[in-house]
């Protein structure tokens, strides 16, 4: 295995990144060239949120609404609705509740709206039908577990944006602690035959009381037709991690919950256990990576981190596969021995053409840059 000089990206299972001759790779090389085009940490991008804010404020006038956001209870979503208070937006906040919260993200949800005032939309899929399709992606024994999960999600935000008729919606995705994601075995969150095929082969019932969105909802008419204005705040602030993490403890009692997207238990699960264990991915490589480029973190750290188990105690492991097994309705002798199975690929299931492309733009990806 080699391992790239500057960050803590390697080859163990991605075949598609590149090394140079100075011993740094593909990841963090690209990265870096696009953070002056996308990472704003100055005068300038102080300039930019000010206008941005401004004109989201202007457009609101008069409305219930200025914007609406996503809010998991995460730093990122957190810290965006907390933005939008700061410059005296009216933020209506989205939060899919599918009974998958972890508890202190539950706190952290409820003590930021309180202190910020923020109307806060709790949609909940209909359990029946979603238990029975995340239990369909653990039978199909595929990698990213958390389709169904990333795609209810996304609907939910559109659906009420819509309803709403908000043009703006505050984003967490960032630069800083995002800028570089492995390439992976998964598929397109919003690939509805992928879907269907799984949960029609492992489902026990339907799935038509689930809002699902495809390939032309989430990018062709979104692209084309939705009128909708995706804002960045945190690519235009010095989004640095601690300090952030302070700010909102200051300010609203924030809790962190130990890693990126821990905020939900399967996305702890799968990040700390499925998909380091079963597959070889472990994605703190990329978030510490991330770090790294943005100057948020050493080498030295990340390795010395990656060196210590993804779960931060045999406690907290036991507690995630325990309560995943009831979500499923399976007892803990049912689960560990699913678990315990050869692992299987999404392509071993019907998916898109558009996916079936993405395995070949993958390999081309080496080449071509």
């Amino acid at each position: 295995m080699r391992r790239c000089t500057r960050c803590v990206m390697d080859n163990r299972i991605d075949k598609t990144i590149r090394f140079f001759e100075d011993g740094t790779c593909s990841y963090c090389n690209d990265a870096l060239k696009r953070m002056k085009n996308e990472y704003f940490p100055n005068s300038a991008g102080k300039k930019s949120l000010d206008d941005i804010m401004a004109q989201i404020k202007k457009a609101g006038t008069g409305k219930k609404y200025d914007c609406i956001a996503g809010l998991s209870g995460g730093v990122d979503s957190t810290y965006v609705v907390y933005l939008g208070f700061r410059y005296g937006l009216k933020v209506l906040a989205v939060h899919v509740d599918d009974g998958l919260d972890a508890e202190i993200a539950v706190k952290n949800i409820t003590s930021l709206c309180e202190s910020t005032n923020t109307n806060l939309v709790m949609f909940r899929p209909d359990q029946e039908q979603y238990k029975d399709l995340i239990r369909s992606f653990f039978l199909a024994r595929v990698p990213n577990i958390a389709v169904p999960q990333d795609n209810v999600i996304a609907t939910a935000l559109t659906e009420t944006a819509n309803r709403n008729e908000l043009k703006y919606l505050l984003s967490g995705v960032n630069f800083a602690q995002e800028c570089i994601l492995e390439r992976s075995v998964g598929v397109n969150a919003f690939d509805r035959k992928h879907i269907t095929a799984i949960h029609k082969r492992f489902g026990r019932g339907g799935i038509d009381r689930l809002n699902l969105t495809g390939f032309y909802g989430r990018y062709i008419h979104k692209r084309y037709f939705s009128k909708m204005v995706h804002v960045l705040p945190l690519n235009l602030i010095d989004y640095n991690l601690n300090n952030v993490l302070t700010e909102l403890a200051d300010f609203c009692g924030y809790q962190y919950y130990g890693g990126k997207h821990y905020e939900s238990i399967l996305t702890r699960f799968l990040q700390c256990f499925y998909l380091p264990v079963k597959y070889g991915f472990d994605k703190r490589k990329s978030h510490f990576s991330s770090l790294i480029v943005s100057g948020q973190m050493t080498r030295e750290e990340a390795l010395a981190k990656l060196a210590n188990d993804p779960y931060a105690s045999k406690e907290l492991k036991e507690y995630d596969f325990n309560f995943i097994a009831d979500y499923l309705g399976m007892t803990r002798k049912e689960f560990d021995d699913l678990l315990a199975l050869p692992a299987k690929q999404h392509q071993d299931y019907p998916v898109s053409v558009v996916n079936s492309y993405a395995g070949i733009a993958r390999k081309l990806r080496k080449y071509l840059g």
